[in-house]
């Protein structure tokens, strides 16, 4: 889950992308790409978006990537699976009207900020060249698909009680979670763990995800004229 679930990668997809990686794309980034990168529901990925999320993987790539553009290409799918998926859970969450209140973000971002004395969050920010608008923005997301997430996947995960003796006999040499509202807690999510994988399936089929082939294309760097410097 986006937070705990975040990387799921369609091989399908990606090998259908990567021919559009071998024959003819321009190098990226170009960010005056048509439209929208990324489509589902009522959620709109513009190309200009991606490219901010894209700088920021970027920053950590240790690569120089136009000597390594099979990595890069490679790098640039699963951040489109990322951000795809993120996309059907925003998508479902909206249709769900799943809220996040401005109390409940300014709540969660104290939090945050509890580790960054004065003026060293915003300093954090500037180093990694986040905006904070940018940052914000994916808090607030981050918050949406996690409601949605336990309202929808978590809430309705049926403990038994072979659940409970699984956990304490699979724990019974660790400190005894003596809570029961914990203990609930956390057999949901490790149940919900299990499950998400079939579950998110089942959302993509509710909320077919619409790439715009054009607009990422922009992003792709051409392979044909660089197989002598593919450092694989």
């Amino acid at each position: 889950m986006p937070g705990l679930y975040r990387i799921r990668i369609f091989i399908f997809f990606l090998w259908g992308l990567l021919l559009l990686a071998t024959f003819g794309c321009t190098e990226p980034p170009d960010t005056s790409a048509p439209d929208y990168l990324i489509k589902t529901g009522s959620i709109t990925l513009l190309p200009v978006e991606f490219a901010e999320e894209l700088d920021l993987k970027l920053s950590a790539y240790p690569y120089d990537y136009n000597k390594n553009p099979i990595k890069y290409n490679r790098l640039v799918f699963d951040l489109v699976s990322i951000l795809s998926e993120e996309s059907v859970l925003l998508a479902a969450a909206h249709d769900s009207n799943i809220l996040v209140s401005d109390s409940e973000l300014a709540a969660k971002e104290s939090f945050y900020r509890e580790d960054y004395p004065e003026d060293s969050f915003e300093q954090m920010l500037l180093e990694n060249a986040i905006s904070y608008p940018y940052w914000k923005t994916n808090l607030k997301n981050n918050l949406v698909i996690d409601k949605f997430i336990q309202q929808e996947l978590k809430d309705k995960v049926e403990i038994l009680p072979e659940d409970v003796v699984s956990f304490y006999n699979r724990h019974r040499l660790q400190e005894a979670v003596s809570d029961e509202k914990k203990l609930v807690s956390h057999l949901r999510n490790e149940k919900s763990q299990e499950y998400y994988d079939q579950w998110i399936m089942e959302l993509k089929k509710q909320y077919p995800i619409d790439i715009n082939k054009t607009a990422l294309a922009r992003f792709l760097i051409k392979m044909e004229n660089n197989k002598g410097q593919i450092n694989d």
